[in-house]
């Protein structure tokens, strides 16, 4: 059997583990960080070691009726009390672009740099064409694409000088529909938008990638009935959903020195859900 050099074993090895503060001295903003998804990236990168910025409309997290029924605690506090890193928070309208802006500003002015933009908050509207309002369409296509735009659109310039990166939240709804017309067109201009960026920032080295969860246990998913929970475990092969700390794990490796060749990658996080749709 051919034997592996130690000095490859010990750097692989070394790059699978990320040290606790693998993120000091590094500001990560995190939109709809208070709850659900969101949340679960947050504390991930509190985890090693980074200034947390959460951006949303709230600081309280939201409680569901089926998962994080006793969420109670917001996320800078979690993170402060619970992690090498530092959390703050900033209240955010993601569908305003000037409290967008204002946003970026604030951070860039408190931590003097931005290395990591987790573009992640949204909502999701139910219902078709016809049970679907004009201003519910707006807004969920405000919130869930264009806050994506706006937030990259104003931390641009501080990313390029850090050649930090942008992590899109996508879904699997953007790739083959469902959801909600709005949640599904948004979640697929997402999956486009995170091309479109990594083409335009590839020359300053600022890598932009999306996550594309499948059944996560939030609040996000209180609508669901029964019978769609149960459809729900038929598309996902692995037998057990995800949790907001199985898309943070993902997050971190992609802001990481270790997914440094990566760009423009759409990557499903969704225990196999894709897999029946061939994409």
């Amino acid at each position: 059997m051919m034997s592996v050099p130690k000095d490859i074993i010990a750097a692989t090895t070394t790059s699978h583990r990320m040290n606790h503060d693998a993120f000091h001295n590094r500001t990560v903003i995190v939109t709809g960080g208070s709850s659900g998804i969101g949340r679960g990236i947050a504390i991930e990168f509190g985890r090693l070691g980074a200034t947390v910025v959460i951006a949303d409309v709230r600081e309280t997290p939201k409680r569901g009726r089926l998962y994080e029924t006793e969420a109670k605690r917001p996320t800078v506090d979690r993170i402060d009390a619970a992690t090498p890193g530092t959390g703050m928070f900033i209240q955010t309208d993601i569908g305003d672009h000037r409290s967008v802006q204002k946003m970026v500003e604030e951070a860039h002015l408190e931590t003097s740099r931005i290395d990591v933009v987790v573009n992640n908050a949204g909502i999701q509207i139910t219902g078709n064409t016809q049970e679907s309002t004009v201003d519910e369409w707006r807004e969920a296509i405000a919130i869930d694409l264009s806050g994506a735009f706006y937030t990259a659109k104003f931390a641009i310039p501080h990313l390029i000088e850090t050649e930090g990166t942008i992590i899109n939240i996508g879904s699997v709804r953007g790739f083959e529909g469902g959801g909600g017309p709005s949640y599904a067109a948004a979640k697929g201009g997402v999956v486009n938008l995170t091309r479109d960026l990594a083409m335009e920032l590839g020359p300053h080295n600022v890598r932009v990638n999306c996550i594309n969860p499948g059944y996560i246990k939030t609040p996000l998913q209180d609508y669901l009935t029964p019978e769609d929970i149960d459809r729900s475990r038929e598309l996902t092969l692995l037998p057990r959903f995800g949790s907001p700390a199985d898309i943070g794990r993902v997050a971190v490796f992609l802001a990481s020195d270790d997914a440094s060749y990566i760009t423009g990658a759409n990557i499903p996080v969704d225990g196999g859900w894709l897999a029946h749709s061939g994409v």
